[in-house]
């Protein structure tokens, strides 16, 4: 099975809402799967490593707007 990927111009906005519409998928299949569901354990295991993927390449506002210790660190000795 290939890997196929594709570039897709979302705004942080779409993504936002994306991940909101994950973590809800998230919520049912895992009442779902808890019932006896072995088709909603295998859906919720393929959403959460969407979700892991999406986090990953998502940058965060956070890291954004304040730097990191090490980054503050770095920034002090140059």
């Amino acid at each position: 099975m290939a890997d196929e990927s594709h570039s897709v111009d979302l705004t942080a906005h779409d993504l936002q809402l994306i991940e909101a519409a994950l973590q809800t998928q998230e919520k049912i299949l895992s009442v779902q799967s808890r019932a006896g569901g072995s088709a909603a354990r295998t859906r919720l295991n393929d959403i959460k490593g969407l979700m892991r993927r999406l986090r990953r390449q998502t940058p965060s506002a956070q890291s954004a707007a304040t730097p990191s210790w090490s980054k503050a660190a770095r920034q002090l000795f140059r």
